[in-house]
């Protein structure tokens, strides 16, 4: 491919063009799209096609081969990194190259697949400088055995009508920071009614063996897979009492979680950390969580080289 490929921008309007649309997904999502089972698969092309019906869809292509497959919600700002984030995946040949469509909001944040591509630094945007704000880890449940551990000091439990006080007390001193003296735990608090009154997620407890007082709490609402659109659980909230921390109580409840989980027949979970978060990201990457995508929002080089915040 030349220095200065002719690209070729189009929007997906029509259902005749839904074909081409998809081959183009298969293709610059080959990385995702190879990592699931094969009896998987049949949900990536399922995500795809509801995306289409949720976002405005671009195709950059380059003498008929896709090169670039961008989509922006409907409705943006909406669960920004669950289901309606923008999306962008990029060919190796345009990395560095690529000016985005007219219409597409170059503000916004975007999600790009990190599988097979996860030391790839550089912006895909011609003239625009990438900061990470959003990283996903995910791991495949079925693939991983999970075995008892015995004399654990801890004992995990489903939560119980009668732990929600409680639960959101510890949720809170978990939380608390010089930073964030009084956290706002309005999202956290109704998830959790949810799923203890309506089972709309999954909850476990941790209490130190032979008492009662909660010090840990999981938690996980349903959520396909990001790119891949399998079946899965996203982690809503991990909390440990601050006097239990450093002592292996995050990795236990999750692992003895991630157990149970597969055994209800789910196969995937993964979770979103920010990228400064270092403690939280090597925590995923000892449960057997790896990279899947980066929320990146772009700047101008200018601003970047001038310390301007994305």
């Amino acid at each position: 491919m030349g220095a200065n490929p002719d690209v070729l921008w189009s929007v997906l309007e029509g259902d005749d063009q839904i074909p081409a649309f998809l081959d183009a997904v298969a293709t610059l999502y080959r990385d995702v799209l190879d990592r699931l089972p094969a009896e998987d698969r049949p949900f990536f092309f399922d995500y795809w096609l509801r995306t289409f019906n949720l976002a405005a869809t671009h195709l950059a292509t380059v003498d008929g081969l896709p090169h670039a497959l961008v989509t922006q919600p409907f409705r943006p700002g909406t669960h920004e990194f669950r289901w309606e984030t923008a999306t962008l995946a990029c060919s190796e040949e345009l990395d560095g190259r690529l000016v985005l469509p007219q219409g597409v909001d170059t503000e916004q944040s975007f999600r790009m697949s990190a599988i097979g591509a996860a030391g790839r630094r550089s912006s895909p945007l011609l003239g625009l400088h990438g900061r990470e704000n959003q990283r996903g880890y995910a791991r495949s449940l079925p693939d991983c055995s999970f075995e008892a551990e015995a004399d654990a000091p801890w004992t995990v439990r489903r939560v119980r009508r009668g732990d929600f006080e409680e639960a959101i007390d510890l949720l809170r001193r978990s939380e608390i920071s010089d930073e964030d003296p009084d956290p706002d735990l309005s999202e956290s608090s109704e998830e959790l009614r949810q799923v203890i009154e309506n089972d709309a997620g999954w909850c476990w407890v941790a209490s130190r063996a032979g008492e009662s007082s909660l010090c840990g709490i999981a938690c996980y609402a349903a959520m396909h897979l990001p790119d891949a659109g399998v079946p899965a659980v996203l982690i809503s909230d991990i909390a440990v009492d601050p006097d239990h921390r450093r002592q292996g109580l995050a990795q236990f409840m999750q692992r003895q979680a991630y157990a149970c989980l597969r055994d209800l027949g789910l196969r995937w979970v993964f979770g979103c950390i920010e990228p400064d978060n270092h403690a939280s990201c090597g925590q995923a990457e000892r449960l057997g969580r790896t990279l899947w995508f980066r929320c990146v929002r772009f700047q101008s080089t200018d601003d970047a080289d001038n310390g301007g915040q994305a």
